[in-house]
């Protein structure tokens, strides 16, 4: 099962590139919301996310010490490779996925997602076109959203579904350690 990524961890302030699907405001406000209430239900310690940071992760296109232009050329290559519809996507449960060996204090904490065969379709033929484009793709990811990473597992549980349309994805560019994002570019679904 994946986690957050499957990737060893870079040094600090290294710059990190994925392509995402991110929440409307309403829906982030609801994530939000909930995230509350289960810090509060299971009295857990640890970051959460800020609200501008939720997403679903798509594929990680990769960890730099500067990011390359040729990199993010690639990646907006590929994205532009995809046409698909919108799409609704739903949260359904919240789950504790186990840490990374070297961060056993960093459980993430995430809403498992489902989009149906829409999402594993945008999965795939976003990862196919990275690879035309001399870059790296996941073979299978777990969708989910992140809300928070912290010592205390919580147990899945099935949550009042949150549902929102996937209109867009995006290509991020992270400063590790920095917790900024800036959206570098982004790709409407269209019918």
């Amino acid at each position: 099962m994946q986690h957050a990524f499957d990737f060893q961890s870079p040094p600090l302030n290294w710059d990190r590139l994925f392509f995402c699907v991110m929440p409307d405001e309403t829906t982030g406000g609801r994530v939000m919301r909930l995230g509350d209430h289960l810090f509060l239900q299971h009295r857990l310690d640890g970051s959460r996310l800020r609200r501008d940071r939720l997403h679903i992760s798509l594929h990680h296109v990769g960890d730099y010490p500067r990011l390359p232009s040729k990199a993010v050329y690639a990646a907006r290559l590929a994205a532009r490779a995809v046409m698909l519809a919108p799409f609704d996507i739903r949260l359904r449960a919240v789950h504790s996925f186990e840490p990374a060996p070297h961060k056993r204090n960093r459980r993430p904490l995430v809403l498992l997602g489902d989009g149906g065969e829409a999402l594993m379709m945008l999965f795939r033929t976003l990862g196919a076109a990275m690879l035309r484009n001399g870059l790296k793709a996941a073979a299978a990811f777990t969708p989910h959203m992140t809300l928070s990473y912290g010592p205390q597992p919580v147990p899945t549980q099935p949550i009042e579904p949150i549902r929102f349309q996937a209109k867009d994805f995006v290509l991020i560019h992270s400063r590790l350690g920095l917790t900024q994002y800036e959206v570098i570019d982004r790709w409407p679904l269209v019918t």
